[in-house]
């Protein structure tokens, strides 16, 4: 009886390892195929990237037909923009009294 549990030990741990060893190995094709279309996905954004920038770059020779080129101003630089700040000369502060003779007043006026 004692060498049926062993063997029955030994052949669970050999099921166990293959079945592990297929999960991880489904587990690893999976990941490997997200990295693959992770990497393709970036390269074609990146593509697209530059196949638009180029685009931006093309300069037309000459107008199409019915097309008429608009002269733009030269924007404004922030120096012009920007508005100097309103500043307001508040009037000259009365003279204080000596804090100690508001002091005293407020005692005794407080009955103090």
């Amino acid at each position: 009886m004692n060498w049926l549990k062993i063997g029955a030990v030994v052949i669970g741990g050999i099921i166990v390892f293959f079945v592990l060893d297929s999960v991880v190995h489904v587990l690893l094709g999976l990941l490997t195929a997200i990295a693959f279309v992770a990497i393709v996905a970036g390269g074609g954004y990146v593509a697209y990237k530059i196949a638009g920038a180029r685009r931006r770059r093309q300069v037309k020779s000459e107008p199409e037909r019915g097309e008429r080129r608009v002269r733009r101003e030269p924007e404004p630089r922030a120096s012009e923009l920007s508005v100097p700040p309103v500043t307001t000369s508040l009037p000259p502060a009365a003279p204080r009294e000596n804090v100690d003779d508001e002091l005293a007043r407020l005692k005794r006026e407080m009955g103090r």
